[in-house]
Protein backbone atom coordinates (compact mmCIF):
# COMPACT_ATOMS: atom_id res chain seq x y z
CA UNK A 1 0.00 0.00 0.00
CA UNK A 2 1.29 3.45 -0.95
CA UNK A 3 2.52 5.78 1.79
CA UNK A 4 0.31 8.87 1.72
CA UNK A 5 1.41 12.37 2.66
CA UNK A 6 -1.12 14.88 4.10
CA UNK A 7 -0.59 17.40 1.30
CA UNK A 8 -2.60 18.85 -1.54
CA UNK A 9 0.46 19.62 -3.62
CA UNK A 10 1.00 22.34 -6.19
CA UNK A 11 3.18 21.57 -9.21
CA UNK A 12 5.87 23.58 -10.97
CA UNK A 13 4.68 23.58 -14.57
CA UNK A 14 2.59 21.83 -17.18
CA UNK A 15 4.35 18.47 -16.78
CA UNK A 16 5.37 16.39 -13.77
CA UNK A 17 9.04 17.22 -13.33
CA UNK A 18 11.67 14.64 -12.47
CA UNK A 19 12.51 16.17 -9.09
CA UNK A 20 8.94 15.81 -7.76
CA UNK A 21 8.67 12.34 -9.28
CA UNK A 22 11.84 11.24 -7.45
CA UNK A 23 10.65 12.87 -4.19
CA UNK A 24 7.38 10.94 -4.41
CA UNK A 25 9.23 7.65 -4.93
CA UNK A 26 11.29 8.34 -1.81
CA UNK A 27 8.74 9.97 0.50
CA UNK A 28 5.25 8.95 -0.57
CA UNK A 29 2.27 10.04 -2.61
CA UNK A 30 0.45 13.28 -1.70
CA UNK A 31 -3.22 13.09 -0.78
CA UNK A 32 -3.83 15.01 -3.99
CA UNK A 33 -2.58 17.65 -6.39
CA UNK A 34 -3.77 21.22 -6.99
CA UNK A 35 -3.63 22.82 -10.44
CA UNK A 36 -3.13 26.52 -11.12
CA UNK A 37 -2.85 28.60 -14.28
CA UNK A 38 0.85 27.71 -14.52
CA UNK A 39 -0.16 24.06 -14.96
CA UNK A 40 -2.80 24.63 -17.62
CA UNK A 41 -2.28 25.22 -21.35
CA UNK A 42 -4.77 23.08 -23.26
CA UNK A 43 -7.23 20.25 -22.64
CA UNK A 44 -4.79 17.77 -24.17
CA UNK A 45 -1.92 18.98 -21.97
CA UNK A 46 -3.97 18.81 -18.75
CA UNK A 47 -5.17 15.31 -19.62
CA UNK A 48 -1.56 14.27 -20.28
CA UNK A 49 -0.50 15.74 -16.91
CA UNK A 50 -3.29 13.79 -15.19
CA UNK A 51 -2.00 10.61 -16.87
CA UNK A 52 1.56 11.38 -15.69
CA UNK A 53 0.34 11.83 -12.13
CA UNK A 54 -1.56 8.55 -12.31
CA UNK A 55 1.53 6.76 -13.60
CA UNK A 56 3.72 8.24 -10.85
CA UNK A 57 1.16 7.40 -8.11
CA UNK A 58 0.22 3.97 -9.38
CA UNK A 59 -3.48 4.95 -9.31
CA UNK A 60 -5.74 7.82 -10.40
CA UNK A 61 -5.08 10.50 -7.76
CA UNK A 62 -7.24 13.34 -6.53
CA UNK A 63 -6.63 16.40 -8.70
CA UNK A 64 -8.21 19.59 -7.38
CA UNK A 65 -8.85 22.96 -9.01
CA UNK A 66 -10.23 26.26 -7.72
CA UNK A 67 -13.12 26.32 -10.17
CA UNK A 68 -15.78 28.81 -9.07
CA UNK A 69 -16.60 30.92 -12.12
CA UNK A 70 -15.90 34.62 -12.50
CA UNK A 71 -12.31 35.55 -11.70
CA UNK A 72 -11.62 32.14 -10.10
CA UNK A 73 -11.97 29.71 -12.98
CA UNK A 74 -8.70 27.98 -13.81
CA UNK A 75 -10.09 25.90 -16.67
CA UNK A 76 -12.21 27.79 -19.18
CA UNK A 77 -11.54 26.08 -22.48
CA UNK A 78 -15.30 25.79 -23.00
CA UNK A 79 -15.88 29.44 -22.02
CA UNK A 80 -16.04 31.48 -18.84
CA UNK A 81 -18.98 31.31 -16.46
CA UNK A 82 -20.23 34.17 -14.24
CA UNK A 83 -19.32 34.64 -10.57
CA UNK A 84 -21.52 33.40 -7.75
CA UNK A 85 -22.80 36.89 -6.89
CA UNK A 86 -24.54 37.22 -10.25
CA UNK A 87 -26.39 33.99 -9.53
CA UNK A 88 -27.37 35.34 -6.11
CA UNK A 89 -28.61 38.63 -7.57
CA UNK A 90 -30.61 36.71 -10.17
CA UNK A 91 -32.14 34.52 -7.46
CA UNK A 92 -33.43 37.63 -5.70
CA UNK A 93 -35.71 38.42 -8.66
CA UNK A 94 -36.30 35.04 -10.35
CA UNK A 95 -35.53 32.26 -7.86
CA UNK A 96 -36.73 29.27 -9.86
CA UNK A 97 -34.74 30.04 -12.99
CA UNK A 98 -31.69 31.17 -11.02
CA UNK A 99 -31.67 28.02 -8.91
CA UNK A 100 -31.72 25.81 -11.99
CA UNK A 101 -28.97 27.90 -13.55
CA UNK A 102 -26.92 27.60 -10.35
CA UNK A 103 -27.09 23.80 -10.52
CA UNK A 104 -26.07 23.91 -14.19
CA UNK A 105 -23.25 26.36 -13.40
CA UNK A 106 -21.71 23.91 -10.93
CA UNK A 107 -22.31 21.00 -13.31
CA UNK A 108 -20.54 22.70 -16.22
CA UNK A 109 -17.54 23.79 -14.13
CA UNK A 110 -17.10 20.26 -12.80
CA UNK A 111 -17.67 18.48 -16.10
CA UNK A 112 -14.85 20.46 -17.70
CA UNK A 113 -12.49 19.22 -14.99
CA UNK A 114 -13.59 15.61 -15.40
CA UNK A 115 -13.10 15.77 -19.14
CA UNK A 116 -9.36 16.34 -18.63
CA UNK A 117 -8.76 14.04 -15.64
CA UNK A 118 -9.31 16.37 -12.66
CA UNK A 119 -11.95 15.38 -10.10
CA UNK A 120 -12.19 17.81 -7.17
CA UNK A 121 -13.71 21.29 -7.22
CA UNK A 122 -12.55 23.53 -4.37
CA UNK A 123 -15.93 25.18 -3.89
CA UNK A 124 -18.56 26.35 -3.18
CA UNK A 125 -17.70 29.53 -1.28
CA UNK A 126 -20.05 29.83 1.72
CA UNK A 127 -18.75 33.17 3.00
CA UNK A 128 -21.41 35.86 3.39
CA UNK A 129 -21.33 38.93 1.15
CA UNK A 130 -21.46 41.58 3.88
CA UNK A 131 -20.87 45.33 3.45
CA UNK A 132 -17.36 45.04 4.88
CA UNK A 133 -16.37 41.83 3.04
CA UNK A 134 -12.91 42.18 1.55
CA UNK A 135 -12.66 42.19 -2.22
CA UNK A 136 -10.59 38.99 -2.10
CA UNK A 137 -13.98 37.34 -1.56
CA UNK A 138 -16.17 39.98 -3.19
CA UNK A 139 -18.37 38.56 -5.93
CA UNK A 140 -17.21 35.02 -5.17
CA UNK A 141 -19.89 35.00 -2.41
CA UNK A 142 -23.48 34.17 -3.40
CA UNK A 143 -25.35 36.52 -1.07
CA UNK A 144 -25.52 38.25 2.31
CA UNK A 145 -28.33 36.12 3.77
CA UNK A 146 -27.29 32.74 5.24
CA UNK A 147 -30.47 31.00 4.11
CA UNK A 148 -29.98 32.24 0.54
CA UNK A 149 -26.36 31.09 0.58
CA UNK A 150 -27.47 27.64 1.76
CA UNK A 151 -30.06 27.31 -1.01
CA UNK A 152 -27.75 28.46 -3.80
CA UNK A 153 -24.62 26.70 -2.58
CA UNK A 154 -26.49 23.40 -2.18
CA UNK A 155 -27.78 23.63 -5.75
CA UNK A 156 -24.29 24.47 -6.99
CA UNK A 157 -22.70 21.65 -4.98
CA UNK A 158 -25.30 19.20 -6.29
CA UNK A 159 -24.39 20.33 -9.80
CA UNK A 160 -20.70 19.76 -9.14
CA UNK A 161 -21.36 16.22 -7.98
CA UNK A 162 -23.57 15.52 -10.99
CA UNK A 163 -20.71 16.87 -13.11
CA UNK A 164 -18.42 14.20 -11.69
CA UNK A 165 -16.39 15.95 -9.00
CA UNK A 166 -15.95 16.09 -5.23
CA UNK A 167 -16.78 19.35 -3.42
CA UNK A 168 -15.09 21.51 -0.76
CA UNK A 169 -16.95 24.22 1.17
CA UNK A 170 -14.82 27.24 2.09
CA UNK A 171 -13.56 29.28 3.96
CA UNK A 172 -14.62 27.88 7.34
CA UNK A 173 -15.81 29.23 9.69
CA UNK A 174 -16.44 32.25 7.44
CA UNK A 175 -14.51 35.02 5.67
CA UNK A 176 -17.36 37.51 5.25
CA UNK A 177 -16.48 39.82 8.17
CA UNK A 178 -12.77 39.90 7.37
CA UNK A 179 -11.59 43.29 6.14
CA UNK A 180 -8.07 42.06 5.30
CA UNK A 181 -6.80 39.58 2.73
CA UNK A 182 -5.29 36.49 4.32
CA UNK A 183 -2.98 36.11 1.33
CA UNK A 184 -1.26 39.30 2.53
CA UNK A 185 -1.84 39.48 6.32
CA UNK A 186 -3.68 37.87 9.22
CA UNK A 187 -7.31 39.08 9.43
CA UNK A 188 -8.79 39.34 12.92
CA UNK A 189 -12.58 39.22 13.09
CA UNK A 190 -13.71 40.87 16.31
CA UNK A 191 -17.31 39.68 16.09
CA UNK A 192 -19.37 38.27 18.92
CA UNK A 193 -20.14 34.59 19.26
CA UNK A 194 -23.74 35.25 18.20
CA UNK A 195 -22.61 37.14 15.10
CA UNK A 196 -20.27 34.31 14.18
CA UNK A 197 -23.03 31.77 14.73
CA UNK A 198 -25.06 33.70 12.15
CA UNK A 199 -22.14 33.71 9.71
CA UNK A 200 -21.42 30.01 10.19
CA UNK A 201 -24.98 28.88 9.49
CA UNK A 202 -24.25 27.89 5.86
CA UNK A 203 -21.28 25.77 6.94
CA UNK A 204 -23.28 24.07 9.67
CA UNK A 205 -26.09 23.34 7.20
CA UNK A 206 -23.99 21.97 4.34
CA UNK A 207 -21.01 20.37 6.10
CA UNK A 208 -22.73 16.99 6.56
CA UNK A 209 -23.54 16.88 2.82
CA UNK A 210 -20.10 17.47 1.27
CA UNK A 211 -16.78 15.65 1.14
CA UNK A 212 -14.39 18.33 2.39
CA UNK A 213 -14.10 21.65 4.21
CA UNK A 214 -11.35 24.26 3.78
CA UNK A 215 -10.26 26.38 6.75
CA UNK A 216 -9.77 30.14 6.86
CA UNK A 217 -6.48 31.67 7.97
CA UNK A 218 -8.34 34.10 10.24
CA UNK A 219 -8.41 34.65 13.99
CA UNK A 220 -11.81 34.84 15.70
CA UNK A 221 -11.21 35.83 19.34
CA UNK A 222 -14.80 34.96 20.31
CA UNK A 223 -14.10 31.36 19.29
CA UNK A 224 -10.38 30.99 20.05
CA UNK A 225 -7.29 33.17 20.21
CA UNK A 226 -5.60 30.84 17.73
CA UNK A 227 -5.89 31.17 13.95
CA UNK A 228 -8.75 28.93 12.75
CA UNK A 229 -6.38 26.67 10.78
CA UNK A 230 -4.41 26.05 13.98
CA UNK A 231 -7.40 25.86 16.34
CA UNK A 232 -8.34 22.53 17.87
CA UNK A 233 -11.46 24.21 19.30
CA UNK A 234 -12.68 25.21 15.86
CA UNK A 235 -11.86 21.78 14.44
CA UNK A 236 -13.89 20.17 17.24
CA UNK A 237 -16.77 22.55 16.49
CA UNK A 238 -16.77 21.41 12.85
CA UNK A 239 -16.80 17.77 13.83
CA UNK A 240 -19.17 17.88 16.79
CA UNK A 241 -21.53 20.80 16.19
CA UNK A 242 -21.63 20.74 12.38
CA UNK A 243 -21.54 16.94 12.20
CA UNK A 244 -18.79 17.00 9.59
CA UNK A 245 -17.20 13.61 8.93
CA UNK A 246 -15.18 14.36 5.80
CA UNK A 247 -11.73 15.71 5.04
CA UNK A 248 -10.58 19.04 6.55
CA UNK A 249 -8.16 20.96 4.34
CA UNK A 250 -5.93 23.70 5.69
CA UNK A 251 -5.99 26.53 3.15
CA UNK A 252 -2.71 27.24 1.40
CA UNK A 253 0.00 27.37 4.07
CA UNK A 254 2.04 29.77 1.91
CA UNK A 255 -0.30 32.67 2.68
CA UNK A 256 1.16 35.53 4.66
CA UNK A 257 -1.54 35.26 7.33
CA UNK A 258 0.57 32.44 8.75
CA UNK A 259 4.07 32.92 10.03
CA UNK A 260 7.01 30.65 10.66
CA UNK A 261 8.72 27.98 8.61
CA UNK A 262 6.72 26.56 5.69
CA UNK A 263 6.87 22.98 6.94
CA UNK A 264 6.15 24.04 10.53
CA UNK A 265 2.90 25.59 9.33
CA UNK A 266 1.86 22.22 7.92
CA UNK A 267 2.71 20.49 11.19
CA UNK A 268 0.70 22.98 13.25
CA UNK A 269 -2.36 22.60 11.00
CA UNK A 270 -2.20 18.81 11.23
CA UNK A 271 -1.75 18.90 15.00
CA UNK A 272 -4.87 21.08 15.32
CA UNK A 273 -6.97 18.52 13.48
CA UNK A 274 -6.66 19.29 9.77
CA UNK A 275 -6.38 16.11 7.71
CA UNK A 276 -4.51 17.65 4.77
CA UNK A 277 -2.65 20.93 4.21
CA UNK A 278 -2.66 22.75 0.89
CA UNK A 279 0.95 23.28 -0.19
CA UNK A 280 0.22 25.30 -3.33
CA UNK A 281 3.87 26.34 -3.73
CA UNK A 282 2.69 29.60 -5.29
CA UNK A 283 4.28 32.98 -4.89
CA UNK A 284 1.65 35.02 -3.09
CA UNK A 285 1.05 38.33 -4.83
CA UNK A 286 -1.47 41.13 -4.39
CA UNK A 287 -4.99 39.83 -4.72
CA UNK A 288 -4.46 36.07 -4.62
CA UNK A 289 -1.91 33.30 -4.93
CA UNK A 290 0.19 33.99 -7.98
CA UNK A 291 0.86 31.60 -10.80
CA UNK A 292 4.62 31.59 -10.25
CA UNK A 293 6.19 28.59 -8.53
CA UNK A 294 7.70 29.29 -5.09
CA UNK A 295 11.07 27.56 -5.35
CA UNK A 296 12.12 28.43 -1.78
CA UNK A 297 8.97 26.88 -0.31
CA UNK A 298 9.50 23.76 -2.40
CA UNK A 299 13.08 23.45 -1.14
CA UNK A 300 11.80 23.63 2.46
CA UNK A 301 9.00 21.17 1.84
CA UNK A 302 11.25 18.76 -0.07
CA UNK A 303 13.60 18.42 2.90
CA UNK A 304 10.97 18.60 5.66
CA UNK A 305 9.98 15.74 7.92
CA UNK A 306 6.30 15.57 6.90
CA UNK A 307 4.36 12.85 8.78
CA UNK A 308 2.51 10.23 6.80
CA UNK A 309 -1.28 9.99 6.87
CA UNK A 310 -2.60 7.51 9.41
CA UNK A 311 -5.67 6.67 11.46
CA UNK A 312 -8.85 8.71 10.98
CA UNK A 313 -7.32 11.09 8.44
CA UNK A 314 -6.22 8.27 6.17
CA UNK A 315 -9.62 6.59 6.58
CA UNK A 316 -11.38 9.81 5.55
CA UNK A 317 -9.16 10.09 2.48
CA UNK A 318 -9.75 6.47 1.51
CA UNK A 319 -13.51 6.92 1.97
CA UNK A 320 -13.74 9.55 -0.77
CA UNK A 321 -15.56 8.21 -3.81
CA UNK A 322 -15.23 10.20 -7.01
CA UNK A 323 -18.58 10.42 -8.84
CA UNK A 324 -18.97 9.10 -12.36
CA UNK A 325 -18.41 11.69 -15.10
CA UNK A 326 -21.36 12.77 -17.22
CA UNK A 327 -21.68 11.72 -20.85
CA UNK A 328 -20.57 14.31 -23.45
CA UNK A 329 -24.08 14.56 -24.86
CA UNK A 330 -25.43 15.37 -21.39
CA UNK A 331 -22.82 18.12 -20.99
CA UNK A 332 -23.83 19.61 -24.33
CA UNK A 333 -27.51 19.54 -23.35
CA UNK A 334 -26.81 21.14 -19.97
CA UNK A 335 -24.67 23.87 -21.55
CA UNK A 336 -27.41 24.72 -24.04
CA UNK A 337 -29.96 24.89 -21.22
CA UNK A 338 -27.74 27.18 -19.14
CA UNK A 339 -27.23 29.53 -22.08
CA UNK A 340 -30.98 29.73 -22.70
CA UNK A 341 -31.64 30.53 -19.05
CA UNK A 342 -28.85 33.11 -18.98
CA UNK A 343 -30.12 34.83 -22.11
CA UNK A 344 -33.66 35.06 -20.69
CA UNK A 345 -32.57 36.02 -17.17
CA UNK A 346 -29.79 38.44 -16.21
CA UNK A 347 -29.84 40.08 -19.65
CA UNK A 348 -33.32 41.33 -18.85
CA UNK A 349 -32.58 42.26 -15.24
CA UNK A 350 -30.80 45.46 -16.24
Amino acid sequence: MQTRLPLLLGLRGNRLDDEVRAWMRERGVPAGFLLFARNIESPEQVAALADELAEACGFRPLIAVDQEGGRVQRLHFAGRLPPARQLGDWYAVAPEAALEATFLHGFLLASELRAVGANWVLGPVLDLALPQTHQIIGDRAFAAQPERVVTLAKAWADGVRAGGCLRCIKHAPGHGRAVADSHAELPIVAASADELLHDMAPFAALAPQVESVMTAHIRYPALDNEVATYSGKIMNMMRQEWGFEGLVLADDVGMKALDGDYSARITRALQAGCDVAIAALSQVQAGMAGTLFAQNDWATLRDADIPTMQGASLARLDALEIPQPPAPEQVAEMRARFLRLWADGPRRMG
